[in-house]
Parts: structure tokens; C-alpha cells; sequence
């Protein structure tokens, strides 16, 4: 019998019971508790007022919690103990316009103990055709990668990106989403909210999807799409929303431009009473159920499904 001990990976955020709301608004999060893993990408999803960037303000102490608690590396920090262990990228993320990315670049090297060494950062994230350009100029896109470059600069344990891909190309997304990959293969956490459902499939470890304030999932993306068994039927048709979510195995209905979309648990069973019932059905096709369609039905606000955690 071996007495090997099993590799445990330590917890760096432990979120117990955290309730936010403002101007004694309904809460903006309710009753929240999360453990996230060292070396884990976790992706927050949610519709816009779901509470991500609430949650990742509170992490970072911009936001002070109503009740409950947040420490950090699994022995009872607080975020002021581990300031320059953690670094974010947020929404509202700026530089000085006439400054030049070379020079933000070596001042913001310059904050820190042991930075990640700047020919590194530059070649990872494509900026050396940028240096010599000031930040005010560059595109949308270009500004995400410095801003990028400038929050992990300081080689941070824990990196927050809030919606980091607005505003960038196909190419840029790419630059960044492989620059965050080689960043998380060094053993960073990384806590990223996006509203591209593609980047979280593609990067995320797990997803947690937020809605109205609590957890309503919480797995990988894998687990998270093999949870929804059922197919997508899309067709065109004159018959009602209503009388569309009568019909057998039918999870839920959704408009889609001059289609419907039908969630359902038994697609042969659904179409066969669709064709036998409605004239007026057309250019229909069935489906898989992709992320997109597995957060569309977990963010619904008919759905009345419990939290869903997800089985490993």
C-alpha cells in the first residue's frame, strides 16, 4: 500500500459568504463563497449587473464587502498584506497619453523587486514596433497589449483581467490570449471576466458564471457544455413563443433575428410533433449545444434552475 500523499493545490483567494450592494440597492452579491487554486485561469461570466467586475473590485479592495470575508493565500491575508503579489488590468485601465510605451514600460518595471525582464515582455506581446510610440496614439487594441504589458510587468501571483480583448483585432486577441497562456504556465492564477464566450472556452481551467449575484455554475468549459445534453433546434415559424415551449422535451425558446431557437431534451421527439403540428415550420436545422447556448440558458431570466456545480 503507497503512503504517497496526494498533491493538494493551495488555495490563493477564499471568498466566505461575501454579500455588496450599493446605496442599500438589492444585493449586487449575494451570500458569495469561492475557493480559486494557485495556478488556476478562472473565467467570471455573467450578463451586464451579474456582479463580475463588482466581485474583482472587492477582491482588489477598491470595493469594502458588507459582510462576509476574502484572504488570500490560505492563511488569512487581507489584499493591503499582499499588494504586490496581485496586479489587474481593469475595464477603466489608462496610461499617460503623450507618454512613450518604452518609457511606461521601463517606469513601471522600475516599481518593482524582480519584474519579468522587459525584452521578454515586449517579444511576448509584439510591442517592439510600438516603444518609440506615444500611448495616445496607438489603436484600441495596441493600448490593451501595453496595458497588459504594464500589469504583468511586475511578475504578480495573481492577475485580474477585466475584459482585456476590447476594441482588439483577430491578431491582437491572439497575441494576448498566447501571452496569457504562457503567463499561467508559470504557475500564475488568473481571474479574467469577458463577454467573448469563444475567449473563455479557449483559455479558462474553470468557468463561473454569475448571475444576479450568485453562482448559477461552476466548472470547466467542458463540464459546463456536457451539462446541457440537450440539442438546439433553429427554424422559422409563425406559431407563438408560448405555444412553442408546449411542445415535448422542450427546455426553453428563445428569439433569434427572423428564427427561433428550441432547447430541447429529446430533439427527434420535439421536431416529430413540430412537423405533424405546425405548417408554417421552415428552414429549420439541429444543433449541438455549444457554451454560448449553455450560458444563454443559465443566465435566462426564466430560469429557474438551482445553482449548478458542475462534477469534476
Amino acid at each position: 500500500m503507497s503512503n504517497t500523499i496526494p498533491n493538494v493545490i493551495p488555495s490563493v483567494i477564499l471568498i466566505n459568504s461575501l454579500n455588496f450592494n450599493y446605496n442599500n440597492q438589492d444585493k449586487v452579491l449575494n451570500n458569495l463563497s469561492l475557493d480559486i487554486k494557485q495556478g488556476q485561469l478562472t473565467c467570471l461570466l455573467g450578463s451586464n449587473g451579474a456582479g463580475k467586475t463588482t466581485l474583482i473590485n472587492l477582491l482588489l479592495g477598491r470595493l469594502t464587502q458588507m459582510s462576509g470575508t476574502i484572504s488570500y493565500f490560505s492563511d488569512q491575508q487581507s489584499i493591503g498584506d499582499v499588494r504586490e503579489r496581485v496586479a489587474a488590468m481593469l475595464q477603466n485601465s489608462t496610461a499617460p497619453e503623450k507618454a512613450k510605451v518604452g518609457e511606461l514600460l521601463t517606469l513601471f518595471s522600475s516599481y518593482y523587486h524582480q519584474p519579468i525582464p522587459l525584452n521578454q515582455l515586449i517579444s511576448q506581446l509584439n510591442l517592439s514596433t510600438l516603444l518609440n510610440q506615444r500611448f495616445g496614439l496607438l489603436s484600441g487594441g495596441q493600448k490593451q497589449l501595453v496595458l497588459l504589458a504594464l500589469a504583468m510587468c511586475g511578475n504578480p501571483d495573481i492577475l485580474f483581467l477585466d475584459e482585456p480583448s476590447v476594441g482588439m483585432d483577430v491578431t491582437a486577441r491572439r497575441t494576448l490570449w498566447q501571452a496569457i497562456s504562457q503567463y499561467q504556465s508559470l504557475g500564475k492564477t488568473i481571474i479574467l471576466t469577458t463577454h467573448y464566450l469563444e475567449e473563455a472556452d479557449a483559455l479558462a481551467d474553470r468557468i463561473i458564471v454569475l448571475q444576479d449575484g450568485s453562482i448559477a455554475a461552476d466548472g470547466s468549459p467542458t463540464q459546463l457544455k456536457s451539462a446541457f445534453e440537450h440539442k438546439t433546434i433553429k427554424a422559422k415559424t409563425t406559431k407563438s413563443i408560448h405555444w412553442l415551449q408546449q411542445m415535448p422535451a422542450v427546455k426553453q425558446v428563445v428569439n433569434s433575428g427572423h428564427y427561433v431557437e428550441v432547447f430541447t431534451s429529446n430533439p427527434a421527439l420535439t421536431l416529430k410533433y413540430w412537423l405533424n403540428n405546425d405548417n408554417s415550420l421552415a428552414d429549420f436545422t439541429v444543433n449541438s449545444a455549444d457554451l454560448e447556448q449553455a450560458f444563454l440558458q443559465l443566465t435566462s431570466t426564466d430560469n429557474n434552475q438551482s445553482p449548478m456545480e458542475l462534477a469534476s
